[in-house]
């Protein structure tokens, strides 16, 4: 029987027969199959155990990584509250100690404005017992003389507590300060400036400082005052005051340029030590004993804070070719 092409047709194999075998597993006998899937299930096995011990060991690190994220979220918690509650009581102490500083403030100025009266009163009666007629011949006079000097420094030193007070406690406000116009008023009208007493120069012009003006009259007056004095026995002063304009420069806070403008006071007297020129802006500080050069050992620590308040610096270099160079420095108006 043939098809229509005129061959004859082929013969279909069994349903029930087996298919050929691979070429990888012909082979193999069939120990040899079961070994290799003994193998591969031991494998498999393995494998599966791997994985278990390595998601055991990654669901312990998750765990481990929670509790420290709930200890840090604790941490922090508790830290704010421990924060908060320095803070509260910084503030608390801040506002004691601020208390506290006004209180004594105003103590000691009501301490030494109320000295005032008695010492003066000390000092008049002994200088009216020296003009009294026959005083001296009177072996007391001596007495009477240094009770005189005694109280007349008693109330320089309640003075310059006062300034002190003054310069400390006093609001700041700042406005163009009229550098030269100072100078010259000051020098004029205090007699211990005088042209009988010393040899003053002022340099013009001179820029306009920003400062409070109060206080910058204080710490002009000072400086002065320490030029004309520390010179010399038998020597008379020549002080020299004039002023420079400083190149613009960040200021402290870090905000900007800011011009300046450097004030300076000059004298030929004793000099200062290299040792003692941070030394004598502290207060009580007296490189000399009463006896040579009279004073409080306050002058320039007032300077030195009321400069420092109206956001200026204060300070001295040797002189040329002797004596100091003293300065103060404000920003230019």
């Amino acid at each position: 029987m043939t098809d229509a092409s005129g061959c004859p047709p082929r013969a279909s194999p069994p349903l029930d027969d087996a298919p050929l075998p691979t070429p990888e597993l012909a082979g193999l006998d069939p120990a040899a199959m079961n070994g290799a899937l003994l193998i591969g299930a031991l494998r498999q096995h393995e494998l599966l155990e791997a994985s278990e011990v390595d998601n055991a060991r990654l669901q312990s690190e998750v765990a481990e990584r929670l509790r420290v994220q709930r200890s840090l979220v604790e941490e922090q918690a508790y830290l704010k509250v421990e924060a908060d509650r320095l803070k509260a009581a910084v503030a608390e102490r801040t506002a004691e100690l601020r208390a506290s500083v006004s209180q004594m403030e105003a103590f000691s100025y009501t301490l030494a404005h109320d000295l005032r009266a008695p010492v003066r009163a000390i000092q008049g009666f002994a200088q009216l017992a020296l003009e009294r007629p026959g005083a001296e011949a009177d072996p007391s006079s001596e007495y009477l003389r240094r009770i005189a000097t005694a109280a007349a420094r008693a109330e320089e030193l309640i003075q310059d507590v006062l300034n002190l007070n003054r310069v400390a406690g006093q609001p700041v406000r700042l406005e163009a300060i009229p550098v030269e116009e100072l100078v010259r008023t000051l020098v004029a009208e205090s007699p211990a400036l005088g042209p009988d007493r010393a040899d003053i120069t002022i340099e013009g012009p001179m820029p306009p400082m920003l400062g409070h003006k109060p206080s910058f009259v204080q710490c002009l007056a000072n400086l002065l005052g320490n030029a004309v004095k520390f010179v010399a026995p038998g020597e008379r002063p020549r002080v020299r005051v004039r002023a420079e304009e400083i190149p613009a420069r960040a200021d402290k806070k870090g905000s900007g340029a800011v011009p300046a403008v450097r004030l300076w006071v000059e004298d030929e007297g004793i000099g200062i030590a290299p040792e003692d020129r941070e030394k004598i802006f502290e207060m009580f500080q007296r490189l000399h004993g009463p006896g040579l050069y009279e004073g409080t050992g306050i002058g320039l620590a007032i300077v030195r804070k009321a400069i420092g308040r109206m956001g200026g610096s204060a300070g001295v270099e040797p002189g040329r070719p002797h004596g100091s160079r003293f300065w103060l420095e404000l920003p230019r108006a």
